[in-house]
């Protein structure tokens, strides 16, 4: 672990939970983490690489990230739910962005990968490097939160910009009711139409809020700067539904067969020399 790379993620997350939460999150003193088990009840995590290789957990106690997505999002929930693990998966994926950005202020380039969530007491993270971890503990009125940092430089001949690692992929919470986690998956079908109901209901939401801003001159301050801040956060949870609807739609395009023999169409750079004269 390279301590230099912490100051990044330092600024990183007090910039984004000020920006997102207008919370003032307290950090603490530094310390060496020799476990795997995490410091709180929920954790995002991101493999990085590139210049530098690794991973950031971000661990929250839950009443700590309730308060946190309430303040973001204006809501009231008291337990996590599925709403509060995207919202976790979010700031992981905008805590590394900063992070990246300051790191690449210094000449470094760096990847990161898809954010995952893990949930429940005592759950484990398994960093990509096979070393002790740095924690920086923060506090906010309310609760706690970890940020987690194993990461160091590159060997030369290693770097893959595309070897992502990230472990702890599959995330432990079932989004099944508890009278069905015994049945086979729901086809495809039904979960397109699952995302396309909570599509509408989302786009109805930023409708509501862009029309309360554009009709509302005179708004509190405050709820006027909390409406502004959830609108582009309900931008990128509508583009990634647009995203998995139009995958469904792709995939229920091609047939087995062409799933099972997949046909490579030739590209001009296959052709023979003679061919590709003008």
């Amino acid at each position: 672990m390279d301590v230099k790379f912490i100051n990044p993620f330092l600024r990183g997350t007090i910039e984004v939970i000020k920006k997102m939460a207008f919370l003032e999150p307290l950090p603490g003193k530094v310390y060496l983490k020799e476990t795997n088990v995490a410091c709180g009840d929920v954790s995002g995590i991101i493999g990085i690489t590139g210049d530098a290789i690794g991973s950031l957990a971000i661990s929250f106690n839950e009443a700590c990230i309730c308060q946190i997505i309430n303040s973001m999002l204006g809501e009231s929930y008291k337990e996590a739910n599925q709403d509060v693990f995207d919202g976790v998966g979010e700031i992981t994926n905008m805590i590394s962005g900063v992070a990246r950005t300051y790191m690449e202020k210094e000449g470094m380039v760096v990847y990161a990968a898809i954010p995952s969530v893990i949930y429940g007491k005592d759950h484990m993270i398994n960093h990509i490097l096979n070393s002790p971890s740095i924690v920086i503990p923060f506090v906010i009125d309310g609760g706690s939160f970890f940020v987690d940092v194993c990461i160091k430089r590159t060997e030369e001949e290693i770097k893959k910009p595309g070897d992502y690692r990230v472990v702890n992929q599959k995330t432990p919470v079932d989004r099944r009711q508890p009278e069905s986690r015994d049945m086979e998956p729901a086809p495809d079908l039904d979960r397109k139409a699952v995302l396309k109901n909570k599509l509408q209901e989302i786009i109805a939401v930023r409708d509501d809020m862009v029309k309360q801003l554009s009709e509302k001159p005179f708004m509190d301050i405050s709820k006027r700067q909390l409406l502004k801040k959830r609108v582009p956060f309900l931008d990128v949870k509508i583009k990634r539904l647009r995203l998995d609807i139009a995958t469904i739609d792709m995939l229920g395009n091609i047939s087995k067969e062409d799933m099972e023999n997949p046909k490579i169409v030739e590209h001009y750079q296959h052709y023979e020399n003679d061919k590709r004269k003008c």
